[in-house]
């Protein structure tokens, strides 16, 4: 133990500051670890985020498809269904069911006219 006016050798002194470097040098080593594990985990969350969304997308993208098979087999089938029960003097589409994307579009780009012949 030391004696208050006794004078602290080079050699102690020295050690006592390598002794600190190898400590700070640990506490960095420590910071370092902490942030890489930090920044995996940050990473792992958006890598299971970005699948779960991309899971979804493709299920609702097949469970779309799925509903507009069945859609246009029903449409189909009802068209049929219909042109077999009525007489054929022009009725095409007559059934409300029908989508309206399989009637024709007429243009609206000319004006419509109340006195043509």
């Amino acid at each position: 133990m030391r004696q208050p006016c006794q004078v602290v050798s080079k050699d102690s002194f020295k050690a006592q500051i390598g002794f600190a470097r190898d400590l700070a040098k640990g506490f960095v080593l420590l910071e370092v670890l902490v942030a890489m594990s930090l920044i995996l985990g940050i990473w792992m969350a958006l890598v299971g985020t970005y699948q779960n969304l991309v899971l979804r997308t493709t299920q609702l993208e097949s469970l779309r498809a799925q509903l507009g098979r069945g859609l246009d087999a029903f449409e189909v089938s009802e068209q049929a269904r219909v042109s077999a029960n009525t007489n054929t003097k022009g009725q095409t589409h007559e059934s409300s069911r029908v989508s309206s994307r399989y009637r024709t579009q007429h243009a609206t780009s000319q004006p419509t006219s109340k006195n043509q012949r």
